[in-house]
């Protein structure tokens, strides 16, 4: 495995079938001994739900394990480390817990750096002039959906997500068509979706790939001595996957019947497909694939 040595983004990438993606614990031992030949400085860039937490029914719920929080713990000591959320900045930082990550929450429509450190100026916020147009729009669903069981709103700053994982299957229809018919009356948002949920967000050229661009320009590690890794299970981090083919290293976030299997009520034809470069099953693959790297930092092996 020689992974990818572009300063920039590949013109034309491509997506490969899920099934086809080789286990990323499988491939340690060469990404490693790649790194060992020739160094380069690694960066971590980590989405939560699903990714670093498992999902859960409740997305309040979603608690990051003590293990895991450990191991992020290191790894920001020894490696730059961003989490790339959808959740809002100060709701994911309460969730993990460590001042000294960086966190681009809102699907990276605001990015805060460390608290504490030289880097603690590092902040940048997209569309915040939005947020009226966001809030009257979210008001407008969630008295639309009242009435679903199940059915919630998570206000995420810059975007909002309708949740719908705890309704039954015959109410997803209808929360769909009231998130569809709401945004008419709003162009300047627009909704996309992920695991069992609606997010709706401003309308402009923005998405986690952009944010993963600006970090690493921020944090002077957009050159080819850099080596983003970035680990997300969603839709949304195909963006993130997409800027980082040839010049970085991905995995998806799939479980083997996520990988082979049918995709769901509201996926589009594509969702099979992926950039990514390498598969972890679940958290706790994520967890051992991360522990990795610190095993070899710690024997100096890159």
């Amino acid at each position: 495995v020689e992974v990818g040595k572009s300063a920039a983004p590949v013109a034309h990438a491509e997506r490969r079938a899920r099934g086809e993606l080789k286990p990323a614990l499988e491939q340690l031992g060469r990404i490693h001994a790649s790194l060992a030949r020739d160094p380069r400085r690694v960066v971590f860039l980590l989405d939560y739900d699903g990714t670093l937490s498992p999902i859960v029914e409740d997305p309040d719920q979603a608690l990051l394990p003590e293990r895991t929080r450990e191991t992020l713990e290191a790894l920001g000591k020894a490696f730059p480390t961003a989490i790339v959320s959808g959740r809002a900045v100060e709701k994911i930082r309460y969730f993990v817990g460590l001042d000294e990550l960086i966190y681009a929450g809102s699907h990276g429509f605001d990015i805060r750096g460390p608290n504490g450190s030289p880097q603690r100026q590092l902040k940048h916020e997209v569309a915040s002039e939005f947020r009226p147009a966001l809030k009257s729009a979210a008001e407008k669903i969630r008295a639309r959906v009242a009435d679903v069981a199940g059915c919630s709103l998570e206000d995420n700053s810059v975007c909002f997500s309708v949740h719908y994982r705890r309704c039954a299957p015959e109410d997803v229809p209808f929360v769909s068509q009231a998130v569809e018919e709401v945004l008419t009356e709003f162009h300047q948002l627009r909704r996309t979706a992920g695991k069992c949920v609606f997010e709706v967000r401003p309308r402009i050229d923005w998405n986690k790939g952009k944010a993963v661009e600006w970090l690493l320009h921020a944090l002077d590690l957009a050159d080819d001595r850099s080596l983003p890794i970035y680990i997300g299970d969603d839709k949304t981090d195909e963006d993130a996957f997409r800027v980082l083919c040839g010049r970085g290293l991905s995995c998806l976030v799939a479980s083997d019947s996520e990988t082979l299997g049918v995709p769901s009520m509201d996926a589009s034809d594509g969702d099979l497909a992926t950039y990514a470069d390498f598969r972890l099953r679940d958290p706790s693959e994520v967890r051992s694939f991360l522990e990795s790297f610190l095993d070899a930092r710690a024997q100096s092996t890159f």
